[in-house]
């Protein structure tokens, strides 16, 4: 009976151990896997706090392109001042057409400062040699300024030339296309006195203007006269 009990007794003992050592076995296999693949749930951890984080980059918006502000056309004159023109309605060839006036009045506040603008376009006009065309060849003008003849340069126009004239004093007046000129104070009253030396027989129209910025805006309703030039 002893005998029995002392080799169960035994037998036990060896089941005892041989299940320790398993359990060693597993326990330090366990370790070298953990090991292997860099470490536990702690581990883990501090992997992700050393990996690189992309930076996000904030796109930007795609905005329009910014369109350059409108111009706006100038506004007509509030009010137009008196305009005369008075001239001769024949002239001879190659011999200055004296007696031609121009007079603006300004019975109103003071003005824009302007240029008189004188346009010549033919309305018929014939040669010798046929058909010449009106240039600042063979048509001439000048203003008369303290006793003194002026003058004023002409410039190609469609249909015709073109001068212009500003402030008093120039030795003469050539800028056709210049902004501003004379002053047009409240009260104005002043007349000026014109000649114009045709070189080819025609019908003349003569236009006279007073604009502040190159005909964008009148200050007076334009003024014409026909002349025959034979």
């Amino acid at each position: 009976m002893w005998n029995i009990v002392f080799t169960l007794s035994n037998r036990n003992i060896f089941l005892e151990i041989k299940l320790k050592t398993i359990k060693l076995y597993s326990a330090v296999l366990f370790s070298i896997v953990v090991a292997a693949c860099g470490g536990g749930s702690s581990n883990e951890g501090s992997s992700a706090a050393t990996a690189p984080v992309a930076t996000a980059t904030t796109a930007k918006p795609n905005l329009p392109a910014v369109k350059p502000p409108k111009v706006l056309p100038p506004e007509p004159y509030s009010r137009l001042l008196p305009l005369q023109l008075k001239a001769p309605a024949t002239a001879q060839t190659g011999i200055a057409l004296e007696g031609i006036s121009v007079n603006l009045a300004n019975p109103g506040d003071e003005a824009p400062n302007a240029r008189l603008r004188l346009i010549i376009h033919a309305k018929d006009h014939s040669h010798a040699a046929g058909l010449q065309e009106l240039n600042p060849d063979n048509v001439k003008v000048e203003v008369e300024e303290a006793g003194v003849w002026k003058q004023v340069l002409l410039g190609m126009v469609e249909g015709g030339v073109m001068g212009a004239i500003g402030t008093e004093g120039a030795t003469a007046h050539r800028e056709r296309h210049r902004r501003g000129g004379f002053a047009i104070p409240a009260g104005m009253d002043k007349t000026w006195n014109l000649r114009v030396t045709f070189g080819v027989p025609g019908i003349y129209t003569l236009v006279s203007a007073v604009s502040p910025n190159n005909g964008s805006m009148h200050l007076a309703q334009p003024a014409h006269t026909t002349i025959e030039v034979k």
